[in-house]
């Protein structure tokens, strides 16, 4: 029996993916090097901005540290995504509603921080239904490790096997399936076409997602 749904955050329930890819952009330019989103989308959608900053200071002739590059874009973070809200993914404030009047159990698992989740919880509303925010900053490790989706499934109370992951990216999935949990991929313009072996099901739309699991839990 279904007890809860713990969504990722960014390219699941907030379309960010465009903003994170053109603060790349900005950053790299800095230093002459052209940054392709054809490489965004196969190596860095979706993963952890350590890993990203790690990946293109091994691929691309940047003259400091992985650990300064990442220093450099958290400044930019920070002021892009800490005060103004991404847009939503299209059906998710309509998908949110629906889980939370099904009186299901509801949390964000994200590799995200909490700074920046904090602006979709407050323009949204999505605070009423989210009271369970488990980040990046609050786990030793981040995604594809299971970390936030156990420590989610900690403060929910439940476990993995009465609940089930929404996820747009193969880092997502691979965090969700470590955790134990059954994962559904809603797939975005920056990871269709991606490996999601293992995943529950692979869908195109938030609108999918919500009559699956209608169909499959009977809700």
């Amino acid at each position: 029996m279904l007890q809860g749904v713990i969504f990722d955050h960014d390219g699941t329930l907030v379309d960010s993916e465009r903003k994170h890819y053109q603060l790349w952009v900005t950053l790299l330019a800095e230093y002459g090097v052209e940054f392709p989103e054809a490489d965004y989308k196969a190596h860095l959608a979706g993963v952890p901005t350590h890993f990203n900053a790690e990946y293109l200071t091994t691929h691309y002739p940047l003259p400091i540290s992985a650990a300064t590059l990442l220093s450099k874009r958290e400044a930019l973070t920070q002021d892009a995504f800490g005060k103004k809200p991404c847009p939503l993914i299209s059906g998710a404030s309509e998908l949110v509603e629906w889980v939370a009047n099904k009186s299901l159990k509801m949390a964000i698992a994200t590799g995200a921080t909490a700074y920046e989740v904090q602006p979709t919880l407050d323009h949204y509303a999505f605070g009423r239904h989210f009271s369970i925010v488990a980040a990046r900053d609050d786990v030793a490790n981040a995604k594809p490790a299971p970390d936030v989706y156990l420590l989610a499934l900690k403060r929910m109370g439940i476990s993995a096997n009465t609940c089930i992951a929404l996820e747009d990216s193969p880092t997502g999935l691979h965090s969700a399936l470590a955790a134990g949990l059954d994962c559904i991929v809603v797939q975005n313009d920056y990871s269709r076409g991606l490996d999601f072996s293992g995943a529950t099901v692979i869908l195109d739309s938030m609108q999918e997602a919500q009559a699956w699991l209608a169909q499959h839990y009977n809700l």
